[in-house]
């Protein structure tokens, strides 16, 4: 079977390859060096062959446990797709920790960090993709602990490794240490764009496969320098000493801090420990102090009760703050504590992190322009609130569902519809929000029972008033789906009869009949059955057979014709008698037609010729005796001239209807947008894209022109047989309509965005970590 070439091996022969041909391949490292470089390439081969083993059985039962078939599909996609890519990615990861190792011994050029950073603007930080930040959150928790366990001997291999090599090493930067294994692991995977769910599978098989693995690793490369004589006393003191590396103790003081108070303990996955290990990058790139080193570092830390007490010092004030003069008044408050009793005092570490991660937060909020005007000055008048409740509860950061970030999250929502240049005076729902966060500014230690209680209240006020919107907007999208079937219809009927009479010469009553009765029959059709129903097939059938009997015929040919367009009437009348247009004007119209086909098919009178004398009958009373010659010389006199051959019949009962020549469309047809004429006018793929994924019930902020202020406005319907977009506002009225060019257009003039109606709290949450992790990565 191993000869059978329709069997497509799954060993990792290539990679194999390409880890001998690494071996062999001539290194410009110190020769202690040379060994560690094979045995860790040949290490990351043999983990790698390993997890790429145990994928398949990882992601099968995955599937087999999958809710639906879609889901499936994706755990068996990835399959495959790793199944084709598992070399690549073996000989991506073996050949970048092959290029590292190498370029240990080439001298650092001059760098400016430090410019780079000072130079930073926080303001240009983009939001990070949530599948993103999941990624980098499963990545620093598992890097973390397997660092955290080997400090021992990571710390005395990156000191050995400094001193064999040109560039300087440390914890950070050894191409041996587990974040940087995980990191070119993780961009060997990228190009494969494994969803999350798959991605957050491989990289815990990474965990178990390599990095779990690389415990003994590097305590064997350590072995191997000591036995090569490079710095054989720092092992001893390594061991004696016992003492976490940087990386190790930034996560235990972080634990024992968080930990340690009158405070909650912080939950393991809270975004505070993230945060923790990322504030002091923001802190040095944005010149801020911390709070907890104030005064002396024996200084003793203000406790939770204590500065909740010192918070409440700031309770009247109702206006909204940035973080930075939030943090300013707290600094003076401890500077104001100091004065008075002479002691320096500082704050406990994670309080001292929640005040920055809830200034961030409100920053974010505070800039998002997603948010109206209207509501940024009052949800930012809710910072101190939320800093008081997050220092007492830290579950605030963890928990999705706790009341204060739902009720956060329901004022975004329901003020999603706001325009700026809205009149909000009078409008209940910022009555509404406006009591509520006078409420909370009422209450100096508020709970988050409180917070419970508004978000109810707020979202029973909501719901009431989104019914009232959706019943207007419910009839505003019928209106105009029934609008768009009638100019369906009648566009379709349009065409139909320019089509049958353009080019045609006919009676004015049959014109008449057609263009005034026969459309609204066609039309009726057309909504009720559809066009191309056998119905609408037989009406138009009927509509053809009208202009078909007014062609020439014979003479002889008439008297059957006359029949046929009789009989053509009668079904027409059946017709309209079903779709209720039997009106008495129809009929009178029916009536007429009927004298135009009498009038052009009625049979001329025969020519009369000579005839023989008609007897009369004699006068009563009068004898039958033959009369005399007198009598009968005088009757023969008064007898009428038998008319001459050749001459022409009396006058006619009836004239022949006056023909009109149709020259122009009878009815009007819709109007045809122009098509592109140059390849430049077509639009391009991003903003087909776009509008091809919108979504019924999506917000949008809209200018209608260039310079005109922007509104919001929802997609309330996208009625598919006309291709139109109809845009309503908050109250469900009717503000704007599309066309699919149109929209497209007005989306590349920039007039038109999509709105962000994802959680506000999680949005910004997310953005803050994803923003930190940025700058941490540019230092």
């Amino acid at each position: 079977m191993t000869n059978d070439s329709k069997v497509v091996p799954l060993t990792a022969r290539d990679s194999s390859d390409a880890v001998m041909d690494a071996s062999k391949r001539p290194s410009a490292l110190p020769a202690p060096l040379k060994p560690v470089r094979e045995q860790t390439l040949a290490f990351l081969h043999a983990s790698l062959t390993a997890l790429f083993d145990n994928a398949d059985d990882s992601l099968f039962e995955m599937a087999d446990k999958a809710g639906n078939n879609a889901e499936q599909s994706l755990y068996f996609e990835a399959m495959r797709a790793i199944r084709l890519r598992r070399h690549a990615i073996e000989k991506a990861c073996v050949g970048r920790l092959e290029r590292e190792l190498e370029a240990l011994n080439t001298p650092p050029a001059a760098s400016s960090q430090q410019d780079s950073l000072s130079n930073f603007a926080l303001d240009t930080l983009t939001l990070v993709q949530p599948d993103e930040l999941e990624q980098t959150v499963a990545m620093d928790n598992m890097v973390n602990r397997v660092a955290s366990r080997n400090t021992h001997a990571l710390t005395p291999l990156a000191v050995r490794l400094n001193s064999l090599v040109k560039a300087p090493v440390d914890e950070s930067t050894n191409p041996l240490s587990p974040a940087n294994l995980a990191q070119y692991f993780v961009d060997a995977l990228a190009p494969l764009e494994l969803d999350i769910k798959v991605r957050l599978i491989v990289l815990k098989l990474f965990e178990r496969y390599v990095l779990n693995e690389s415990d003994a690793l590097y305590q064997q490369l350590n072995d191997s320098l000591v036995r090569a004589g490079v710095l054989p006393d720092l092992r001893l003191h390594a061991q004696r000493s016992n003492r976490p590396g940087p990386a190790a103790t930034s996560a235990m003081t972080s634990a024992q801090d968080y930990s340690a108070g009158n405070g909650q303990p912080v939950a393991a996955d809270s975004p505070l420990n993230l945060f923790a290990d990322l504030v002091s990058s923001w802190r040095h790139a944005s010149g801020d102090a911390a709070l907890a080193p104030l005064g002396q570092h024996n200084a003793r830390p203000v406790q939770q009760h204590e500065l909740l007490q010192l918070l409440g010092q700031l309770h009247g004030n109702s206006e909204a703050l940035s973080g930075s003069a939030l943090r300013m008044q707290i600094r003076d408050l401890l500077a104001g504590l100091h004065s008075r009793t002479g002691e320096s005092r500082g704050l406990e570490r994670v309080d001292d992190d929640v005040i920055s991660l809830v200034s961030m937060l409100f920053d974010f909020i505070l800039d998002d322009d997603q948010l109206p005007g209207a509501l940024k000055a009052l949800i930012g008048r809710l910072q101190l609130p939320v800093l008081r409740l997050a220092i007492a509860d830290k579950s605030f950061f963890s928990r999705s569902s706790h009341p204060a970030r739902k009720l956060i999250n329901e004022l975004a929502r329901a003020t999603l519809g706001w325009s700026d240049h809205d009149d909000l005076a009078r409008d209940k729902l910022y009555g509404q929000i406006e009591q509520t966060v006078d409420r909370l500014l009422e209450v100096s230690d508020p709970q988050p029972e409180l917070f419970a209680e508004l978000h109810e209240s707020l979202s029973g006020f909501v719901r009431q008033e989104q019914r009232r919107s959706e019943r207007l907007e419910q009839r505003t999208r019928d209106a105009e789906e029934g609008r768009a079937r009638v100019d369906a219809a009648r566009h379709g009927v349009a065409k139909v009869l320019n089509d049958l009479l353009v080019g045609r010469s006919l009676p004015v009553i049959a014109l008449d009949v057609l263009r005034d009765l026969w459309s609204q029959q066609l039309q009726m059709v057309a909504l009720r059955e559809g066009i191309g129903s056998p119905r609408w097939r037989q009406s138009e059938a009927m509509a053809k057979a009208l202009v078909a009997s007014f062609a020439t015929v014979d003479e002889a040919e008439k008297p059957e014709r006359l029949a046929a367009a009789a009989r053509l009437r009668e079904k027409m009348q059946a017709e309209l008698v079903v779709s209720g247009l039997d009106d008495p004007q129809a009929l009178q119209q029916l009536n007429a037609l009927a004298a135009a086909h009498d009038s052009l098919f009625a049979v001329a009178p025969a020519r009369v010729t000579a005839e023989a004398p008609q007897s009369i009958e004699p006068a009563a009373g009068l004898s039958e005796s033959a009369p005399d010659d007198a009598e009968t010389e005088a009757s023969s006199s008064k007898r009428p001239e038998p008319p001459v051959a050749d001459s022409e019949p009396a006058a006619e009962s009836v004239t022949k209807p006056d023909l009109v020549q149709v020259t122009e469309p009878v009815m009007e047809s819709p109007v045809v947008e122009e098509a592109p004429e140059l390849v430049t006018d077509l639009p391009d793929n991003r903003s087909l894209a776009w509008v091809a994924g919108l979504h019924v019930g999506s917000w949008f902020g809209m200018a209608k022109a260039e310079g005109e202020p922007e509104q919001r406005c929802k997609l309330a319907a996208h009625i598919s047989f006309s291709r139109k977009y109809i845009f309503v506002n908050r109250a469900g009225m009717k503000v704007a309509e599309f066309t699919e060019t149109k929209l497209i257009k007005h989306y590349e003039q920039g007039l038109i965005r999509l709105l962000d109606d994802n959680q506000l709290f999680d949005r910004a949450l997310e953005s803050v970590i994803g923003n930190l992790r940025q700058l941490q990565d540019r230092r």
